[in-house]
């Protein structure tokens, strides 16, 4: 089997001796370097979290093939994204076997899941340069970051949001590719100090457009896409104690979205969501221990789906208000933080109806060293009016030295129903055809319990080997199940003896996992370097923890489950001579096959996809690149009848300043 001789390659390459050459400095390829993780809130470095984390910095952007931010994320080891169409139209993220509700997108540390659907988590409204560093922590970490935060935690750090030093810069780039694709983006950044007053204001603003006419999916039915962003930011440092930043854009997402959501032969869908969103954050130096953190954060979001032009349209507009308190001080050999959280959440929806509720929560974090051993106890409390008081404990350690990282985790998450899940067409006129979806408001809260135990290895500063094995039990875990319609308690009409799938607190699932990543800066010569990393994820989940290795099908009728991948291989591997660099990555994916006879599609049991992507620097502002995705014309998806993009070429152009 395929999968077996992917195992057989990562288990020789993590026994290799890799040797490498070091340099007097070679950037980003130092795995000894610690780096400064904001999204824990204690800004230590990442090597003392107890976690698998990993950082991707702005100056290693660069090394990746990538159209939008979900592009990106797809080729780092150790995630999974199930993807509609591509180019940003839509993606559900996915950490270690989780539904796609159980993984939360922070934007510098506030929430950007959305309250109607995980589906819009990946709508993060920012343009990729902006971004200062990208905090990928796999793992439950609720007790830190409250509800959702069950497979891990995304956080995008931007250049404005940080206390670094901050840079003028121009950034100009036009891509033109087939079927008419068209990507414009400007980023402009601007540092202005005065001397006199000893401040200093930092700001950005940035434009992005992305459209095509896309690629034939079914008869005359293309994979058009039109999305555009603009965001600015900026923040004033009155002094060394005193900072404000603040944020705001508009996004906008139109895209086809045929079968992203159903199977039915009448489904001639497009999409159109709308955010905008406004973010500011005050921060108070007290002394050089101790600062406090002011954030708050407001997104608007309007969804305008149309099903079929010759049906009425649903319209969904969902509002998220989140602020946060937080405070910290820094001791001799300890940090210590706690805060408070408060959500305002409503949604009014044609379908769904109108609704609102609110979430309080309060936490502490704590991380204290004795020499290369860490401990990081943290808890929280959580209400919602809903699912009622939650509490969240959490415990992390680990070893550390320079060539060996051992570090254990264990804690408690929970995941509330989002507005979809709890309300979907309970407010629908007429009669529900079969095969849709019907949300539950009585569903309950899920509950979590997560361990998971890693060592992480360094060769010579340029090669990391991590490996993790991680065990989660979850209870009243929430998903679509396929019901009859005579057992959905749900006042609405219905066709007898038919099936719908109806949202369900499933008893109990137990997954087990495996994560296995190479990261490598190898032949550092000064024109000559061989960089990337190289991934493998296994996912065993069931019913009942005996029976996580047997080879029987599920008897749970999950319709996202379902398409989580059994086991996941990806590659991102960058070669560079002097002003040439040449990219290559690909995702492997093996999951359960599915046919569907009324469409005409099959979902397969497994696929492998490549890309590339070849770039020349013309001066030093300017470079120029090809790319190909999906070079070997490679038909797949990860939704029945969601067809994802074939072999496409695209040519840009880029001026830095």
């Amino acid at each position: 089997m395929k999968i077996n001789k992917i195992i057989t390659f990562l288990i020789l390459i993590n026994s290799l001796n890799i040797s490498s050459q070091e340099t007097e400095y070679l950037e980003n390829g130092n795995f000894l370097d610690p780096v400064t993780i904001y999204g824990n809130l204690l800004n230590t470095d990442n090597t003392k979290t107890g976690k698998n984390i990993t950082i991707i910095k702005a100056s290693e952007l660069d090394n990746y093939n990538f159209n939008s931010i979900d592009d990106l994320l797809k080729i780092i080891p150790s995630i999974e994204l199930q993807s509609r169409g591509g180019f940003g139209s839509q993606s559900d993220i996915v950490l270690r076997g989780s539904t796609f509700n159980q993984t939360l997108v922070l934007l510098d540390g506030m929430r950007v899941n959305d309250p109607l659907t995980g589906h819009f988590s990946m709508y993060i409204p920012i343009n990729i340069s902006d971004i200062y560093q990208i905090e990928i922590i796999r793992g439950g970490a609720s007790s830190i970051y409250g509800p959702d935060a069950v497979g891990g935690v995304i956080n995008i750090v931007t250049k404005t949001f940080t206390n670094v030093d901050k840079e003028n810069e121009i950034i100009l780039s036009n891509k033109l590719g087939q079927n008419n694709l068209k990507n414009n983006h400007l980023f402009i950044s601007r540092n202005t100090k005065n001397k006199t007053y000893n401040n200093n204001t930092y700001s950005t603003i940035s434009i992005n457009q992305i459209k095509s006419d896309g690629q034939e999916l079914y008869d005359d039915i293309y994979s058009f896409f039109d999305h555009s962003t603009i965001s600015i930011a900026s923040k004033y440092e009155a002094s060394d104690k005193l900072s404000l930043a603040i944020r705001s854009t508009y996004d906008k997402r139109y895209f086809n979205s045929q079968y992203y959501y159903t199977r039915s032969l009448y489904d001639l869908s497009n999409e159109t969501v709308e955010k905008i969103w406004t973010q500011a954050k005050l921060n108070y130096n007290i002394n050089q221990s101790q600062k406090i953190d002011l954030n708050f954060s407001f997104q608007s979001v309007d969804d305008i789906y149309v099903f079929n032009p010759a049906f009425p349209n649903y319209e969904n507009q969902t509002d998220l208000l989140h602020g946060r308190f937080s405070y910290l001080i820094k001791l001799k050999k300890s940090i210590f933080t706690f805060g408070l959280d408060w959500q305002k959440r409503k949604m009014e929806s044609v379908d769904r109806g109108n609704h609102e509720d609110n979430y309080f929560g309060g936490f502490v974090n704590y991380i204290t060293s004795f020499g290369d051993l860490n401990f990081n106890p943290s808890f929280r409390i959580d209400y919602n009016q809903h699912y009622g008081l939650q509490f969240c404990p959490q415990f992390d350690i680990n070893y550390n030295n320079e060539a060996i990282n051992v570090r254990a985790s264990a804690g408690r998450t929970i995941r509330s129903a989002d507005f979809t899940e709890r309300f979907y067409n309970n407010n629908y006129n007429g009669t529900l055809s079969s095969g849709r979806n019907v949300g539950n408001p009585k569903l309950n809260a899920e509950k979590t319990l997560n361990y998971e135990i890693g060592i992480d290895y360094i060769k010579n500063k340029f090669v990391k080997i991590n490996n993790t094995i991680f065990y989660r039990n979850s209870s009243d875990l929430i998903d679509w199940v396929l019901t009859p319609s005579q057992n959905i308690p749900i006042n609405i009409d219905l066709i007898e003896n038919e099936t719908y799938f109806f949202a369900q607190n499933i008893s109990e699932l137990f997954t087990l996992g495996m994560e296995s990543e190479l990261w490598f800066h190898l032949l550092n010569k000064k024109n000559l370097k061989l960089f990337g990393s190289i991934g493998y994820l296994k996912i065993l989940q069931a019913g009942n923890s005996d029976e996580l290795f047997n080879d029987n099908e599920s008897l749970i009728m999950s319709k996202y489950l379902a398409n989580n991948s059994g086991d996941k291989f990806n590659y991102n591997i960058t070669f560079q001579y002097k002003k040439l660099m040449l990219n290559f990555s690909g995702i492997y994916k093996a999951r359960d096959k599915e046919v569907d006879l009324s469409l005409g599609q099959t979902l397969e049991e497994d696929y492998f996809v490549h890309n590339s992507k070849v770039s020349f620097l013309l001066s030093k502002n300017i470079s120029t690149s090809i790319e190909i995705m999906n070079i070997f014309n490679k038909n797949y998806s990860d939704f029945m009848g969601a067809i994802m993009p074939k072999r496409w070429l695209i040519f840009g152009l880029e001026c830095k300043i």
